[in-house]
């Protein structure tokens, strides 16, 4: 039983495996997956599907998801999107750096399913946002 509605999520990920690993827990749940592996593919699809949730890679091929994120906060029909940073890169200051531009969350691996599952639900309220 799946305690809320199905979402639509986008990850953007330099990690293809990675990538794939996340998007297989996540369509398991019953949500709509998206994967793109360049910040700029991230930003248009982000316009065309207006997925619920991104994750995003700091590391991303032409605009990194540092810009991506700072893109989209600066973007009024974007500035409430949900975006979590998925990094190995645990350091304070830079976990600061994510928060100081905007990022939602951040998930450092080990990337355990549960804990993308509860973080995904976290931004899972159920509601759509259709206006």
């Amino acid at each position: 039983m799946h305690m809320h509605g199905a979402i639509d999520i986008l990850i953007a990920g330099s990690n293809a495996p990675q990538s794939t690993a996340i998007e297989l827990i996540l369509t398991h749940e019953g949500h709509r997956v998206t994967c793109v592996s360049s910040g700029a593919q991230a930003l248009a699809h982000i316009k065309s599907l207006q997925p619920n949730l991104v994750l995003l890679d700091p590391e991303l091929a032409e605009i990194s998801g540092l810009e991506v994120c700072q893109r989209l906060r600066a973007d009024a029909a974007t500035a409430e999107l949900p975006v979590v940073m998925i990094t190995p890169d645990t350091r304070t200051v830079f976990q600061r750096k994510l928060a100081a531009l905007g990022a939602s969350a951040v998930l450092s691996p080990p990337l355990a399913p549960q804990n993308i599952i509860d973080l995904v639900a976290q931004f899972n309220t159920g509601e759509s946002d259709e206006v």
